[in-house]
């Protein structure tokens, strides 16, 4: 019995000992246990997050796969109609889109909705438009296009350094005040001097008063070479997105619309893109928006024949006056008009009379030059980047016959190589303020798109290339831009 007793307890005393470190595992088991429940449920969240951000990511991604193909296939720009089509813009159908495609990456193959994930509402803002900032969001995507076109990002990089924009922005102010200048001395130079010499023009012989304001003469007739037809077409720009009341987004000019590097890069696109009279008037086209759609964007006119009047016109007026510069520069030629002034006024005894008329005979010497060198241009040919006496073409003595006859002159008599119609229109651009390209570009965009079939109702400012998306997934918030790069 008292062995018995003895071995009993110790045996209570061993299962007392076994019971407290079972209740210590038994509590760290449950901590354990908490522990991993909590990281099992964050995984799971951060999981459904997750999966929520690419279904999210997968619906904008399929949403702005809906581009405008239009604008795709005749521009090269990506932006994503806000109308589908119908004219006027409905963001609770695109709201409606994002949330079909984003619903379908949040469900299975029987429709219903993954755990937790379960797709509460879809909201659309910030939408930025191509017409925002006064076409500035227009301006950049075209400017991109020809950068990846060409590969230019590295030039530009090595390129674009301060003190070349800023020469450069220097001398396009320069070419801005010359071309006014010109203009002003071929226009101004008659006015001054018709009431000096009023009386005693009217006892010169008449064949010497012929040579008096013979630059009013100029007609667009004159300048379009024989066998070409000037386009007939005309629009009403009431509704142009550079003249009516556009939608407003987000978008915003960023400062570097005004560098001259990038308004290179502009006119580069709009010529690649946008047709001219060279082209047009070699083969017109049966139907279209404008033919002379860059005379458009330098005179702005609302048809082509007036946009290439004003262009030629400009062209004309700054040829005179360089040929009129050269002509001075140049004591042989200059001679021949002076005894020419001699021959028609020297009766009169007047020297000034004489000088005057010298000065008006190299005018119209220089405007006769200019107009054959137009032709020429409209014609394909091209014009010495630095002129010589051999490249001048119009002779004195036949100067009246060609200004009865302005085709003699359509093929030149010699090969010259440097300056294009294009290049001039090129020039032109440059001198235009960024706004006014973009704009007027948007406005020959939008009306060349809804010559098309499917297009009709098309509007640029309904056109988005970014947006800011709201989702709302359960107790998950998601916000996501997205757009075109």
């Amino acid at each position: 019995m008292r062995f018995l007793r003895k071995l009993s307890l110790k045996a209570a005393a061993s299962k007392k000992s076994s019971g407290q470190i079972t209740v210590f595992l038994a509590l760290c088991f449950l901590v354990f246990l908490s522990l991993y429940l909590v990281c099992l449920q964050s995984v799971q969240k951060q999981h459904q997050r997750k999966q929520a951000e690419q279904a999210v990511e997968a619906g904008m991604f399929s949403l702005f796969s809906e581009y405008e193909p239009h604008l795709l296939d005749r521009y090269d720009l990506f932006y994503l109609d806000t109308s589908f089509g119908g004219g006027s813009e409905r963001q609770e159908e695109l709201c409606s889109h994002l949330w079909q495609f984003t619903k379908n990456n949040l469900t299975d193959g029987l429709g219903n909705y993954l755990q937790g994930l379960s797709l509460q509402g879809v909201n659309v803002n910030q939408l930025v438009r191509a017409t925002d900032g006064r076409g500035a969001v227009f301006y950049r995507q075209a400017v991109q296009v020809m950068k990846e076109k060409t590969g230019a990002d590295l030039a530009e990089d090595w390129l674009l350094q301060e003190l070349f924009a800023e020469d450069g922005e220097e001398n396009s102010r320069r070419f801005r005040e010359d071309c006014e200048a010109y203009e002003g001395s071929v226009r101004d130079y008659e006015e001054e001097e018709e009431d000096e010499e009023d009386g005693e023009s009217r006892r010169m012989d008449p064949e010497a008063r012929q040579w008096d304001g013979l630059w009013q003469g100029f007609s667009l007739a004159a300048a379009v070479p024989d066998g070409y037809v000037v386009s007939e077409r005309a629009v009403d720009l009431g509704s142009a997105p550079s003249v009516r009341e556009l939608s407003v987004g987000a978008g915003i000019p960023q400062g570097g619309e005004q560098n001259l590097l990038t308004k290179q890069w502009f006119v580069s696109y709009l010529c690649e893109y946008l047709t001219q009279a060279q082209e047009s008037m070699k083969e017109p086209r049966e139907q279209g928006y404008l033919d002379y759609q860059l005379e458009y964007l330098i005179a702005g006119k609302d048809s082509d024949s007036e946009n290439l009047d004003a262009v030629l016109t400009r062209l004309l007026l700054l040829r005179e006056g360089a040929n009129y510069l050269f002509l001075l520069s140049h004591p042989e030629l200059r001679q021949k008009a002076e005894a020419l002034a001699v021959l028609l006024a020297g009766m009169t005894g007047n020297g000034g009379l004489i000088k005057s008329l010298e000065q008006l005979i190299l005018l119209g010497w220089a405007y006769g030059e200019s107009l054959a060198e137009v032709r020429q241009l409209l014609g394909g040919y091209e014009l010495s980047a630095v002129k010589t006496v051999a490249d001048w073409q119009v002779p004195l003595s036949g100067l009246m016959t060609f200004l009865g006859d302005p085709g003699r002159y359509d093929v030149p008599i010699k090969v010259q190589k440097g300056i294009s119609y294009e290049t001039c229109l090129r020039i032109f651009l440059m001198t235009e303020s960024w706004e006014t390209l973009a704009l007027r570009a948007m406005d020959v965009t939008e009306g060349e798109l809804r010559q098309l079939e499917g297009c009709r109702n098309l509007h640029l400012d309904h056109c988005v290339e970014r947006l800011t998306a709201q989702i709302w997934i359960e107790d998950l918030y998601l916000e996501r831009s997205y757009g075109y790069e």
